[in-house]
């Protein structure tokens, strides 16, 4: 199969509907622009399906693209991956990267021999189940075949921390048009099931610790000067920078919260240059750079 790059993203919507109309327009440029296949999982939604249902959904597809399981469906092995969100779907890309790093450190505490590791990858490779169902595998069948990081995340107002916290931007921006305080407070309790506290790293990324955020692979995040989650992205590409990554910010001034889908005139139409332009310095730069 041919090799292509592959633009992951993961749609907003407050857990609860796909933004999959609204970010086409924007989706389809950056696809134009770098040549790149834009693959959306529609992972599950409230109320039916609560945390961690919609992660562990993700990564199963994830990894199964990292790791060519789905080239026969697909038509091409993916070659870089940038994983791309917004809002939520911020949320779930960096909770993808914490969730990768922790389970590549407890496979690795399972001290698998060689022999048992390669038998796996020569049952699996480029072969499906009887149902041809390459996404229904659980994450464990993957997990032999190493942490197999994004090459890059690029997140606009990231959920980062789903703890409703009294940060000066949440009480500044309760009353933003795309995000109120009280709709955060819908969202956040109504994703996290009993039995689960908004400070679960795979929940809320913005409660890693250190050994698992230096990990991280090279991040842009876009932000709002009147997004309410701002000072949730600040203080996480503080924690990134201050840990080796290659982690940059953006903020945009006069911008509300999840603006990608607005940006079609004037500040608009630089930031969606900003991204393409970014999307295509990964593409074109060997892996080992893009580490920290």
């Amino acid at each position: 199969f041919e090799s292509r790059n592959v633009i992951f993203h993961l749609t907003g919507g407050g857990f609860f509907a796909h933004t999959i109309a609204g970010d086409l327009p924007y989706l389809l440029d950056w696809s134009s622009a770098t040549n790149a296949v834009v693959i959306i999982p529609e992972y599950a939604l409230l109320p039916d399906h609560k945390f961690p249902d919609a992660i562990e959904e993700v990564e199963r597809i994830y990894r199964s693209l990292r790791f060519g399981h789905a080239a026969s469906l697909l038509g091409f092995r993916p070659d870089k991956i940038i994983v791309t969100g917004e809002s939520v779907g911020g949320n779930l890309a960096a909770s993808l990267c914490v969730s990768l790093i922790m389970n590549d450190n407890n496979d690795q505490s399972m001290e698998l021999t060689h022999g048992e590791s390669m038998e796996l990858v020569s049952d699996r490779d480029d072969e499906t189940d009887e149902e041809g169902d390459f996404f229904a595998r659980s994450s464990s069948e993957f997990r032999h075949l190493g942490v197999g990081l994004p090459d890059a995340l690029m997140l606009c107002c990231p959920a980062l921390n789903l703890q409703l916290d009294s940060t000066q931007s949440r009480i500044d921006g309760a009353q933003d048009p795309v995000l109120p305080s009280g709709l955060l407070a819908t969202i956040s309790n109504s994703y996290l099931q009993s039995g689960f506290d908004g400070n679960n790293p795979l929940a809320s990324p913005y409660y890693a610790n250190d050994a698992t955020l230096r990990q991280f692979p090279s991040t842009l995040i876009f932000t709002g000067s009147e997004d309410p989650l701002l000072d949730d992205s600040v203080t996480f590409n503080a924690r990134l920078r201050g840990l080796g990554v290659k982690s940059y910010l953006r903020a945009v001034h006069d911008m509300p919260h999840a603006f990608w889908a607005l940006s079609t005139a004037g500040i608009g139409l630089e930031i969606q240059s900003e991204c393409q332009e970014w999307i295509r310095k990964v593409f074109a730069s060997p892996t080992n750079l893009l580490c920290k």
